[in-house]
């Protein structure tokens, strides 16, 4: 019965040396990216289109004084002045120029008039801000991590009749996927009994 107590015993020594050196080799072999890796950030990118019908109502009332020249092309007298001499009073004539501005959250519209009676120039311009992109970042999900470790523990418990179990034990953690665990039941010390374990992370 010695013998093989003995052998026993020699067998648990064996074993806990193992778990102890391999836990030391996996702490020297983890590197930072694993234990910290970067977390994972979704982003969606969307184009959206609006399209609604809006009235613009050119100002008539507002009006800028402006000096049209009398004679020439239709094209040169859209060359007008704001201000002239008074040897040029005889070259010009007043005219009206009329500018207004409509703007949304899809178009900017401008208009221009230029008139001394009748009307010698006229523009119409936009500038479109449709389709308008929209970046919306879904989630940042920083992924779990889990170490290796060499953990220490003890158990201290019994029934009503009597207490009969106080142990000391070492678990190794292997990034939370496994473990394999030795106790040693310290209650009786004539009667030791020793216990090895190993278990699996359902979720």
């Amino acid at each position: 019965m010695k013998k093989i107590q003995l052998s026993t015993d020699r067998i648990l020594l064996v074993l806990i040396t193992v778990l102890v050196w391999y836990s030391t080799l996996m702490k020297a072999c983890e590197s930072d990216t694993e234990i910290q890796p970067q977390p994972t950030v979704t982003v969606v990118k969307d184009t959206i289109w609006q399209t609604k019908i809006d009235t613009l109502r050119i100002e008539t009332t507002k009006f800028q004084q402006v000096y049209i020249p009398i004679t020439g092309t239709q094209t040169q007298r859209k060359n007008f002045k704001e201000k002239i001499s008074v040897e040029e009073t005889k070259q010009f004539t007043e005219g009206k120029l009329y500018k207004d501005t409509l703007q949304t959250d899809d178009i900017d519209i401008y208009t221009y008039n230029l008139v001394d009676g009748t009307l010698i120039d006229s523009k119409f311009s936009y500038q479109l801000k449709v389709p308008r992109e929209v970046t919306i970042t879904k989630t940042i999900e920083h992924p779990k991590t889990y170490k290796s470790g060499l953990y220490i523990f003890s158990e201290i418990g019994g029934n009503k009749q009597q207490f009969d179990n106080l142990s000391l034990g070492l678990q190794y953690q292997h990034k939370g996927k496994w473990f394999a665990s030795y106790r040693i039941n310290l209650n009786q010390i004539n009667t030791t009994t020793h216990n090895v374990g190993v278990g699996v992370r359902l979720w």
